[in-house]
């Protein structure tokens, strides 16, 4: 079944269901919402196997998201964890020689605080491959439902910050892809009341290469990749990105928005990886 197909599935049964809403009882739309679903079945955006949910996403793989959940707040990988003497011989040490705990600390020093609302591990990760490199923006909202929810529960919330911005794609990027991810999540986050309306306040200096192509230990985004512009000076920064791996892009960003005297950066995206969860071969087939 097509993206299409799926669309129009979902749009006959919404007409169905709300054509009458005062005439249909929840036991009667109950019954109707099962007989478009097997009469129509969808598949889920994930898996691609039938099921009889209203929704993009099966049974089993949204059992798969709520198992990915960090638990807690102080989970959350946080540079100011790390002393300024331990930060020190961080860098003084060869990188082949840090662990990889070591490796996001290092590659994230220039954040003060990072938090993630899952762990990039069970359904994330095809979750997020399917909305950013395959093309189904309409998973945008289905994401931002999940971290709404997660915030409504109590279970997340954000750093102190007085401005939200996003780590933008380049223009040929946007271009080929028609669209930027990011910057879709965070405006439906804002919709959802999760955070303010993101500004544009950083740009990229030139293309970046693929970093989903490459082997965790060869993924690296110089310092001077993005160009900082508005004003941020004094500001508490919220920046949005949506997968943490080596953490080089959410730095590079935040090493140029501190370079025009922003006051602190708080990073926050879908999901952080612990590189050792993930398969270097997988990840350097996607």
């Amino acid at each position: 079944m097509t993206i299409t197909q799926l669309y129009e599935l979902k749009t006959v049964r919404e007409k169905a269901l709300n054509d009458y809403p005062t005439m249909i009882s929840a036991h009667a739309r109950s019954h109707l919402n099962l007989m478009l679903t097997t009469v129509l079945q969808p598949r889920c955006a994930l898996c691609n196997e039938n099921h009889r949910l209203p929704d993009r996403l099966c049974h089993a793989c949204k059992v798969s998201i709520a198992s990915t959940q960090r638990n807690a707040l102080n989970e959350a990988l946080s540079g100011c964890r790390i002393s300024p003497y331990q930060r020190q011989k961080i860098r003084e040490k060869n990188h082949s020689d840090l662990t990889e705990a070591q490796r996001q600390h290092q590659n994230l020093s220039a954040l003060d605080t990072v938090v993630a609302a899952f762990d990039y591990q069970g359904a994330i990760p095809e979750l997020i491959t399917r909305w950013k490199y395959q093309g189904m923006i309409e998973l945008t909202d289905y994401i931002a439902g999940l971290i709404a929810e997660r915030a409504a529960m109590g279970a997340l919330s954000m750093p102190d910050h007085n401005l939200v911005t996003v780590v933008p794609s380049h223009w040929q990027r946007r271009l080929a892809r028609g669209f930027d991810p990011v910057w879709l999540l965070a405006n439906a986050l804002a919709k959802r009341s999760v955070i303010d309306k993101p500004l544009s306040t950083l740009k990229p200096s030139r293309r970046m290469p693929y970093q989903h192509l490459k082997r965790i230990d060869e993924r690296h985004i110089d310092a001077d990749h993005f160009l900082a512009k508005g004003r941020v000076c004094g500001k508490k920064i919220l920046l949005l990105d949506d997968v943490i791996t080596s953490g080089s892009t959410l730095n590079a960003a935040a090493i140029a928005l501190k370079s025009v005297g922003a006051q602190s950066i708080s990073g926050f995206t879908i999901a952080l990886a612990k590189t050792s969860a993930i398969a270097l071969d997988e990840i350097a087939e996607k």
